[in-house]
């Protein structure tokens, strides 16, 4: 261990062991690594409670939880004592170097602070794989905390093992975090900014049926989405929400009655009153704050951009808003957009910036600086460069982020996880110099489909209200503010990250579909209605929500194409059979109907099989009225007396092929005849030639038979 690490584990009472190459990064706590079997804890310890959560001088520190024996031998005199760090931890580095020290240093024991007066006798005896409640309770003043800061606390059991230890020895050392200011004005409060996104997996058809009841359940009083509303409107004012469109639109929706599919039927979904309560709820916990939109159905740009899809990036973009407001009965502003894991490429930054995105949320890992050395703790902002002018980007922080994404099993992770985050706040708000002009920094979940557990969250809620540490700051606000001039750098995107997108072959698929959908809607004469649920359907299909549920997205993507492909089959060709021509010229009769409730123009060729004996020119502009069917002729040459497979394909205006063609035999009568003539003309050159033949023999023999009479 270094001189500068050594130092530093002095100053924090816990040994701490941690290479170069991992300072400053934030990751969750991992097992310490132990040299040998005597370093690894026999003892494991859970905390049940941990208060207060933001410590004031009057308070009591009460700690409950339990020790659980995971050695293969009986502990005896088994005791719990605190001990805190000599010195308030100076960097975020430090935070997880705690954390991932070792039980027992190299060097020798911690140089912590011992509070013996909170040691007591748990149990005089533990044998392997029992358990043993334990509680620690000290008035705050009588921890000895002589600065403002982070402390480290750390539950200490000692024990004795028969036939190895001569006496109690540390069998587990629990360590976790107490941040202490003790007045106002001993720190300077870091401003706090929560993202809260509503978002959900899209699985609606075109036909608005849902796929399963995953919504539906979520929406519900316990649910997912019912939880984020409930656990935002308790602490409205300290959250900034960001709600995906089509997730409002699918509540709106089922407020009127909605259907789920089962197998190969739909059935009715009951949930059309929980729907109506979350709006409802929703409503009233934005009414003052407001909420943003991002792109309709949280679509992945980057896949989409790639399959060269760009129009349904922008279609996602400024459809967006209407859509949220017609479900809110209020206005959603749009213009942002929350990228997939935080990160983005140059390309698709240069599409939304086109389709009117202005602000982008993206990881601050993902613009770092370009100076290494130079801090950006406290920056929230950065202007990001694009092909049509500047961006901001709101930089979420990826520590904060992890500590929220830590394991929350259980009381002893969530107290966990919590402790942590307050800690890694607390240690920024003293670490960034008091002066330094943003202090902001933006939290944020991993997805924006998160499942937050309340006992973990309203907490932290709380204590951005309430610790002298820290103060609440909305979006708005964070949008208003000079962005920052920090100069940074675009950090990479390479085959890891295109990897999570959408799949080149899926994108494909959703391609297909797509054309097909343009297909269909430049032959109907008025659109309007019928083409829209299709494209949201699409753009459904080309969520970023696919990316860690692909089964659905296929499932979806599947029932939109065989929907569209039943209205497209309501313009088809009705015409089959075999068509005889009398030449080798003739009209071809075809029947064509629309069943759609609207008229359609449609164009219409003659394909032969093969095509060089079939010559036919297309016909155009052909209208249909709605429910109609029309009769036309097209004309077209046959070459040669063999029947003619011929496909009868519709065209759209712009002469491309629609729908299915249908298929007729075309056969020529002319051929046959002109045989005909040949064999009677053959037969008349016979009977000539045989009437000759005899003549002459005729002929001869009377020549002969005169000769014979003038011999005689």
């Amino acid at each position: 261990m270094s001189r500068r690490l050594r130092g530093t584990a002095a100053r924090l009472g816990f040994a701490l062991v941690c290479a170069p190459a991992l300072a400053g990064v934030l990751v969750a706590p991992a097992p310490p690594a132990f040299a040998d079997d005597a370093d690894k804890p026999s003892v494991q310890v859970v905390l049940d409670r941990f208060t207060p959560v933001v410590a004031t001088l009057d308070d009591s520190l009460r700690i409950d939880g339990r020790i659980i024996s995971t050695g293969t031998a009986t502990l005896t005199n088994v005791a719990v004592q605190l001990r805190r760090s000599s010195a308030p931890l100076t960097s975020r580095a430090d935070v997880t170097a705690v954390l991932d020290a070792e039980m027992t240093p190299a060097d020798g024991d911690p140089d912590g602070i011992s509070l013996t007066a909170t040691q007591s006798v748990v149990t005089d005896s533990l044998p392997p794989g029992e358990r043993r409640p334990f509680s620690i309770v000290i008035p705050i003043a009588d921890l000895g905390l002589a600065s403002p800061g982070t402390y480290v606390l750390g539950i200490e059991v000692t024990g004795q093992e028969a036939g190895v230890d001569s006496t109690s020895v540390r069998k587990a050392d629990q360590r976790t975090f107490l941040p202490w200011f003790p007045t106002a004005d001993s720190v300077t409060p870091l401003r706090v900014v929560w993202l809260w996104p509503l978002a959900d997996w899209p699985a609606r058809t075109a036909s608005g049926a849902l796929l399963n009841n995953r919504t539906p359940t979520e929406l519900s009083p316990g649910g997912r989405l019912d939880r984020l509303v409930t656990i935002g409107n308790r602490f409205r004012g300290t959250v900034s929400w960001i709600a995906d469109p089509s997730l409002l639109q699918t509540a709106s929706d089922m407020t009127r009655g909605y259907q789920v599919v089962r197998g190969d039927t739909a059935v009715l979904g009951d949930k059309e009153g929980a729907a109506q309560a979350w709006l409802d709820d929703l409503a009233d916990a934005t009414k003052s704050a407001g909420i943003r939109t991002m792109p309709y159905a949280d679509v992945d740009a980057s896949a989409v951009v790639r399959a060269g899809m760009s129009n349904d990036v922008v279609r996602a973009v400024t459809q967006g808003p209407g859509v949220a407001a017609a479900a809110l009965g209020s206005q959603a502003p749009g213009g942002l957009y929350w990228a997939p894991f935080g990160r983005l490429d140059r390309n698709t930054t240069n599409v939304l910036a086109s389709a009117g995105v202005t602000t982008i949320v993206l990881s601050a890992d993902a613009l770092p600086a370009t100076d290494p050395a130079l801090p950006t703790d406290g920056l929230a902002t950065a202007a990001l460069p694009t092909s049509v002018g500047a961006m901001r980007a709101v930089l979420t922080d990826p520590g904060l982020m992890q500590a929220l994404a830590l394991p929350q099993r259980s009381a002893s992770d969530v107290i966990a996880a919590r402790q942590r985050f307050l800690a890694e706040t607390a240690v920024l708000a003293t670490s960034i110099p008091a002066d330094q002009a943003s202090r902001i920094v933006v939290v944020a979940p991993e997805s924006v489909r998160w499942d937050p557990t309340s006992s973990l969250i309203a907490p932290l809620l709380r204590a951005t209200r309430t610790a002298p540490w820290l103060s609440t700051m909305s979006l708005d606000q964070l949008l208003e503010e000079p962005v920052s001039s920090a100069s940074r750098q675009r950090g990479g995107y390479g085959t890891k990250a295109r990897a999570a997108e959408l799949s080149a072959e899926y994108m494909a698929l959703v391609r297909r579909t797509s054309a097909q959908l343009e297909s269909f809607t430049s032959i109907v004469d008025d659109p309007t209605g019928l083409s829209e649920p299709f494209y949201a359907a699409l753009l459904r299909a080309e969520s970023a929500g696919w990316r860690s549920n692909p089964g659905t997205g296929q499932d979806l993507l599947s029932r939109t194409a065989a929907e569209l492909a039943g209205e497209m089959a309501g313009v088809r060709v009705l015409s089959e059979g075999t068509i005889t021509f009398s030449g080798d010229t003739g009209r071809v009769p075809v029947t064509i109907t629309n069943g759609l409730d609207r008229s359609v123009t449609v164009g219409l060729a003659l394909v032969g099989s093969p095509a060089l004996r079939l010559s036919s020119e297309p016909l155009t502009s052909i209208r249909i009225d709605a429910g109609k069917m029309a009769s036309v002729d097209i004309d077209a040459r046959v070459v040669g007396g063999d029947p003619l497979t011929v496909n009868v394909q519709l065209l759209t205006p712009e002469m491309t092929p629609y729908g299915k063609p249908a298929r007729i035999t075309v056969t020529s009568t002319a051929y046959a005849r002109a045989a005909s003539w040949v064999v009677a003309a053959a037969f008349v050159a016979i009977v000539v030639f045989v009437v000759v033949g005899v003549t002459r023999r005729i002929r001869k023999a009377q020549e002969g038979r005169v000769h014979s009479d003038l011999g005689r």
